[in-house]
Parts: C-alpha cells; sequence; structure tokens
C-alpha cells in the first residue's frame, strides 16, 4: 500500500521515511487494516489525504503570521530600546559636559550634582509609588464611601487634589487633603493606609503611628500594615512594642524576610546579640544584603566569634565596596582574629572614606541653646518642628524646617548659621555655601555666627571636592580673619586640605600648630587631631601616637581613637590598638561645631546679648 507525502501528495513505497520526491518525512496516519475494512479505497486515501494536507496548511499559515507579528514586535520593541539608549547616552553626555562647566567655574562640583540629582531621583520615585498605590486602592476607597454614604462630587474631588498633590511632590498638601477626607470618612481604613506612608516617608513618625494604629482596628492584623508599625515603633524608641508587633507580623507570614531582618536588627540594638543571630540567619536563608551580613558579622563579633565574623563582614564588603561600617568593623575582626597587617589595611581604607566628616549628630545647633528674641511666630513654630526633627533623628526634615525658618526671618543669622551646619553635616554643600554666604555677609553685629559660618563654608567646600576653593578661602580666612576663633578654625581647614591634596604635609603641619597656638583651649584637640592625622600621613607613627593621645584625652571622639588605632598597630601594639577601637565604640561622637556652640554663646554674651538664652520658665513668652 502506498505512503502519500504529506507536503508534495507523491506517493511512496510502504516502508520509507523520507518523501521519494521532496525529501520531508513521511507521516503514517493509523487506520483500519485492508483486510478489516474492504470497503476503503485509493480514492478515499486521496480524499483523506487532502484533508490532511488543508489542515496542515492552515496551521502552517497561522503559526507563520504569528511570527510575522512576533518579529513585527521584537523589531519595533528594539527600535525603541535603542532610541531610549540614544537618548540616555545623549542626555547622559550633556550632563558630562553640564557638570565638568560647573566644576571648572567653581559653581558645582560633580559629587554634588550627583548626590542633588539622586536625591531628586529618590524624591520622585517616592512621590511616583505613593500616587502609584494611591491610585491602586482607589477603587476600594471609593467603595467604602459608596457603602458609607458618603460617595459626594465633593469627596471624589478631593480625591482628585490628593492625587494631584503626591504627583506634584507636595507632601504638606496631601497630608492636609487626607486630614479632610478622614474626617469626612474616618473608617476608611485604606486612607489612612495611605496617610501613614506618607507620614512614614516624610519623617513624621508620630503621625504615621496612629495612622498604622488605626488601620489595625479597622482592618484586624494585616501583615504590611504590622511591619509598617513596627519600624515606626523602633524609630521612636518604643523598642518593647516594635518587638511584639513584628512577632506578629513573623507569624501571619514566617516565610517573609521583612519581620525576621527587622527583628535582628531589633534585637541587637537591645544587645541581644545570640536573639539577633537567630533572626538574621532566617532573613539570610531567604535573602542575601550587605546590610544583612553586616548585622550578622556584628552579632558574631559581640559573640567572641572572630573567624565567623571575618566572614560575614568580608561577604559585606564584596558585596558594597564602599560600606564605611562593614569596612570598619571588618578590620576589628581582623584584629580580634590576630591579623595585624590586614587590619592596618582595612582601618586605613576607613580613614581614607571619611577623613574627620562631621555628622550630623555633632551638628552646631544654636537655636538649641538661644533663640533671637524678634523671631516671627511662623519661624519660631518652624524652628520647634526643627528641633523636634533632630531630636528624632530626621536631621533632613530639621534642614527642611530651618530652611523655611529663614526664609520667613531672612535676616536672622542664627537661622542662617544653624541651618550652614546642618547643610553642610548632610553632605548638602550648595545649601551650606548658601547659609555661610548670608551670615558672612551680614553687618559686623553678627560676628558671635561668624565661626559657625566659617566652619560650615569650608567643610561644605572641602568635603564637596573642591579643596582648590577650599584652600583659597581659608588662606584667606586664616590671613585676615575678624576674630583668633575664625582665624584658629581657618588655619585647622586649611592645615586639613593640605593634609588631603597631599602636595606639602609640612606646610599642613605648620597650619596644624599655628591653629593650634590661637585656637582657644576647648577646642585644641582639633588641631592636635589634625596633627595627629599628618604625622600618619608622614609614616611618623610614634609623633602621631602622642598628639591623638592627647587629642583624645581632652575629647574621646572615635574618630581620634580610630585614628589612634591606626598608629598603634602600625607600630606592632595590636593590643594598643583593639584598646582604643574599643574607646572608640564606647564613646558617642561628639564635633566641632558643637563645642564651639557653646563658645559662640559665651561670645555672644560677652558682646551685648546678641541672643538670650532660651528661658526655662515655660509661662516666660518668647517673643519678649
Amino acid at each position: 500500500m502506498p505512503v502519500y507525502c504529506q507536503l508534495c501528495g507523491a506517493p511512496n513505497a510502504e516502508g520509507r521515511e523520507l518523501c521519494i520526491r521532496c525529501g520531508a518525512k513521511l507521516l503514517i496516519v493509523s487506520g483500519p487494516a485492508p483486510d478489516e475494512d474492504p470497503e476503503l479505497t485509493e480514492e478515499m486515501l486521496i480524499l483523506e489525504q487532502q484533508e490532511l494536507e488543508e489542515h496542515i496548511l492552515e496551521r502552517i499559515t497561522a503559526l507563520e503570521e504569528a511570527l510575522r507579528r512576533l518579529a513585527g514586535a521584537t523589531a519595533a520593541t528594539a527600535e525603541r530600546t535603542a532610541q531610549v539608549e540614544h537618548n540616555l547616552t545623549v542626555t547622559h553626555a550633556g550632563i558630562e559636559v553640564l557638570g565638568h562647566l560647573l566644576e571648572s567655574h567653581g559653581v558645582l562640583s560633580r559629587a554634588e550634582l550627583a548626590d542633588e540629582w539622586e536625591r531628586s531621583a529618590s524624591r520622585e520615585l517616592v512621590s511616583q509609588d505613593l500616587a502609584r498605590r494611591f491610585r491602586d486602592r482607589l477603587p476600594r476607597i471609593l467603595s467604602q464611601a459608596r457603602h458609607a454614604g458618603l460617595d459626594s462630587f465633593q469627596f471624589r474631588r478631593q480625591l482628585r487634589v490628593l492625587e494631584l498633590a503626591l504627583l506634584g511632590r507636595q507632601p504638606e498638601t496631601a497630608q492636609e487633603q487626607m486630614v479632610e477626607l478622614l474626617r469626612a470618612a474616618p473608617a476608611n481604613d485604606e486612607l489612612w493606609s495611605i496617610l501613614g506612608e506618607l507620614t512614614f516617608e516624610t519623617g513624621d513618625m508620630e503621625a504615621a503611628r496612629v495612622a498604622f494604629q488605626r488601620v489595625l482596628e479597622l482592618r484586624g492584623r494585616h501583615f504590611e500594615t504590622l511591619i509598617y508599625l513596627g519600624a515606626v515603633l523602633s524609630d521612636l524608641g518604643r523598642l518593647d512594642e516594635a518587638e511584639s508587633v513584628l512577632r506578629e507580623a513573623a507569624d501571619l507570614e514566617p516565610e517573609s524576610f521583612l519581620p525576621r531582618f527587622t527583628l535582628g536588627a531589633l534585637e541587637l540594638s537591645r544587645g541581644r546579640s545570640l536573639e539577633a543571630l537567630e533572626q538574621l540567619g532566617g532573613a539570610l536563608d531567604l535573602e542575601e544584603l550587605p546590610q544583612l551580613w553586616h548585622l550578622v558579622g556584628i552579632c558574631h563579633l559581640n559573640l567572641g566569634h572572630p573567624g565567623r565574623a571575618v566572614v560575614a563582614l568580608r561577604r559585606a564588603v564584596e558585596m558594597a565596596p564602599n560600606f564605611e561600617d562593614a569596612i570598619y568593623h571588618l578590620g576589628l575582626a581582623y584584629l580580634r582574629r590576630g591579623w595585624s597587617r590586614l587590619a592596618l589595611d582595612t582601618f586605613r581604607q576607613v580613614l581614607d572614606l571619611d577623613p574627620q566628616r562631621l555628622q550630623y549628630q555633632e551638628t552646631v545647633r544654636l537655636l538649641s541653646l538661644e533663640r533671637p528674641s524678634d523671631l516671627p511666630e511662623e519661624a519660631e513654630r518652624l524652628v520647634e518642628d526643627a528641633e523636634t526633627a533632630l531630636e528624632r533623628g530626621r536631621p533632613e526634615t530639621a534642614l527642611e524646617r530651618l530652611e523655611q525658618a529663614a526664609g520667613v526671618a531672612p535676616d536672622d543669622t542664627a537661622l542662617h548659621a544653624t541651618a550652614a551646619l546642618l547643610a553642610s553635616s548632610l553632605g548638602r554643600p550648595r545649601q551650606a555655601i548658601r547659609h555661610a554666604h548670608a551670615v558672612l555677609d551680614a553687618p559686623p553685629e553678627s560676628s558671635p555666627y561668624t565661626a559657625a559660618a566659617i566652619v560650615a563654608l569650608l567643610e561644605a567646600l572641602r568635603h564637596a571636592g573642591r579643596r582648590l576653593a577650599a584652600r583659597r578661602l581659608a588662606a584667606r580666612l586664616y590671613a585676615s580673619g575678624p576674630d583668633n576663633l575664625s582665624r584658629g578654625l581657618a588655619a585647622y581647614e586649611l592645615a586639613l586640605v593640605e593634609a588631603e591634596l597631599g602636595t606639602d604635609l609640612e606646610a599642613a603641619r605648620k597650619l596644624a600648630m599655628e591653629s593650634l597656638t590661637i585656637t582657644p583651649r576647648e577646642l585644641q584637640h582639633y588641631p592636635l587631631g589634625a596633627l595627629g592625622e599628618i604625622a600618619l600621613k608622614r609614616g611618623r607613627f610614634q609623633e602621631a601616637i602622642q598628639y591623638l593621645e592627647q587629642a583624645a584625652e581632652t575629647a574621646p571622639r572615635p574618630v581620634l581613637f580610630r585614628q589612634l588605632a591606626v598608629a598603634r598597630l602600625a607600630t606592632g601594639d595590636a593590643s594598643g590598638a583593639e584598646s582604643a577601637l574599643a574607646a572608640a565604640d564606647d564613646h558617642p561622637a561628639g564635633g566641632l561645631d558643637e563645642e564651639l556652640l557653646v563658645h559662640v554663646h559665651r561670645v555672644g554674651s560677652m558682646l551685648g546679648g546678641l541672643t538670650r538664652r532660651r528661658p526655662n520658665n515655660p509661662n516666660h513668652s518668647r517673643g519678649g
């Protein structure tokens, strides 16, 4: 019986695998044997073959059409991807040119431009994410409003205003709209949830706590809300409540990463390293993060397992090479393991990453001790908000409020000085420079704040990478400063600039010595620390130890102890280095700006009470 080819229709002898005419693989169609069906004829086989061919052709045509559409879509996607890549390349080139021009003209450093760009992009992404989450929940918000009889035109209009405020990065307007909506619909748990997320993102933790607790009251146990609430309570220092909430979240979703990670960090902050390690180990089974490995390493250090700490911290640094805290703790683990050379190299890397940078906790807060007597009421309120934000560890919010207060009272040098120092410590050079100039350009009676402005200005320039500009300005202020304090601090900053440039360490040493002779006694540990740092760079480790020990004895700051550890380690004193590192961990970070505040207040009082101590009596009016 012949076998017909399904493609060309040619008859083939039984038993062939390939068509004799076209070479295609033959398709065998099963059917009754000829002796079982005497009615089967060659015409019937031809008819069946034709039907089979039509069916196969239809399938092939459909597949060809699908492939054609897929090819078209792929080509269009590739074209759009190429266009996006072209646009990104052009944009990147433009930004590179702009950064180069701004840096070459001394307007803005590339690092500052990148930081501002990153911050702006981060704010935009947060705003878009909040708006997206709001749109996703809008149907349920309206559904709850309809069931409560509140779905009015005014209600929908307010929802639209809220969405536009979220998209337009107007968190205050958005929060006001949500408060208005919740007055009309107090049982709408989705609105409470959006309010909690917004206030969490803006740093208003107390408002976030109230909102998330209200969500739980209305909705019952809800995993995401419990995670948010646990983070908020932890930030507010209510650790027992935070632990209870996070454990409840972990019970709801035992295989989730977030509760374990947050609980581990919470246990570690409470000094319970073994319990923390248990939670963090469970989190590692679910996801790897450099921050997670860092916390695991700290747990092992606290438990006396330096070898295990080295493994964990090495992994953290591999994943994030500029993770400063992980690098520091890795050096500490090396030291405790007895690997002094590795420890020395690691600590040097830390010092290169953080050369005496002032942290926001160390910022001069002139207003925390003294307040101008004629501050407008609105500025008073903004300053109080700034102080509250600083107390709660939210320096970004504090700076925003201080800048708003300075806008309300533009002639108040105390506000500008405080904002300048805070901006400098947060790595906002442009804002620091603007506020510092507002102080330095003010009339002579603002002299109590001049030193603060000088420190903020020079720190901002130095840490923005504009060392040559900082050198020129510091040299001018050192040569013609208005008073010894300003000249001494300018000499100190100039010495640090010269040390960082590394071109003339002897000149840097002389400047630090000059600063030591004219700086007030209570601030002399700063030039002593600079002398120690310069001696370290020159490889004079015994000299560095002498200066750093004197500085640390006067002011036990972590950066001084860490430099002292490097110097001792370089001389082979491993136990002395470990002792210095332990002292660094035991002492809080102080700073030039905190101590400068006391001096500024003293000078201001002697110069005729330009500012006054905030009254202790709560009934005392602030304006008088």
